[in-house]
């Protein structure tokens, strides 16, 4: 996962964050913090879904890092990736709660939406019909045609005002997380007179790790919600990537509409769980 890189983490955490350690860096679990009144407290970053613990599972679990946290902070929220904890299934779940009791603390499930890439492309009819509407516009996709801050401009004219708590220095600190190497952008445009219709932000993980890709932030134009052109973006990725061992990340969604439009591509539903206390 594109999150627990260090690079990423801290530009998103404006290098407020810490870490609980195990051994010689066998696991870590990041703690981004922020300060009111000179007390620090616990809280998921902008633009960075899941945290919880990476590295190796096989002397330490999930659980042990939030007894670890339990003792240091008093407000905590974070959102845990499900994956540290698979080989030993000691991953948190609701049936646990007299452990998060005894944190004062409380599970509440999330649900993320993904694809495996090395399986086939599993499109729905109504995908379909979408993507051959548009396979009969004049459309072209291109990568890193257009900057990551005009791709979040795209984005937050399309549905910023539906997230108003996401503001001007969080933007900034995503498109500073956002490098070359870990990051491209999509648009669609019109053939003729390169109209942009619509754009995408996606973060990758690097080739020497288990490989994930993220769809961040994205948005149509007026033009492009009309034709639904979202659907020509998120074809044109998972057409390149297909058959490669790569999980596709959509990043939710708990909204039923976006859910739904997701499940058109053929995503399943993979829950995770956010750790409250104090909150």
């Amino acid at each position: 996962m594109v999150y627990g890189l260090f690079n990423y983490l801290n530009a998103v955490c404006d290098t407020q964050w810490d870490a609980l350690i195990y051994n010689d860096y066998e696991a870590v679990f990041p703690l981004p913090f922020k300060k009111k009144f000179g007390i620090k407290y616990l809280v998921q970053p902008v633009f960075c879904q899941q945290l919880g613990a990476f590295g190796s599972n096989d002397h330490v679990s999930t659980h042990d890092f939030l007894s670890a946290i339990h003792r240091r902070f008093l407000r905590v929220r974070l959102q845990l990736n499900p994956y540290f904890d698979q080989k030993n299934d000691a991953r948190p779940s609701q049936t646990k709660t007299t452990f998060i009791e005894a944190l004062s603390g409380k599970l509440t499930s999330k649900t993320n939406m993904t694809i495996e890439l090395s399986q086939p492309l599993n499109y729905n009819k109504d995908c379909k019909k979408n993507l051959h509407r548009l396979a009969e516009l004049p459309i072209e996709y291109q990568i890193n045609a257009i900057s990551i801050k005009e791709a979040i401009d795209t984005y937050r004219k399309a549905w910023g005002t539906q997230n108003p708590e996401i503001g001007d220095k969080h933007y900034q600190l995503f498109a500073n997380a956002c490098s070359e190497k870990i990051s491209f952008t999509v648009s669609a445009h019109h053939k003729i007179d390169g109209t942009l219709l619509g754009a995408a932000i996606f973060l990758i993980t690097p080739e020497n790790r288990k490989r994930s890709l993220h769809y961040v932030c994205a948005g149509p134009t007026e033009v492009g919600k009309s034709i639904g052109v979202m659907h020509g973006i998120i074809d044109f990725v998972l057409t390149r990537y297909k058959g490669e061992n790569i999980l596709f990340d959509f990043e939710g969604s708990s909204i039923e509409s976006v859910a739904s439009f997701y499940k058109k591509f053929g995503a399943t539903e993979e829950p995770f769980f956010c750790f409250n206390r104090g909150f």
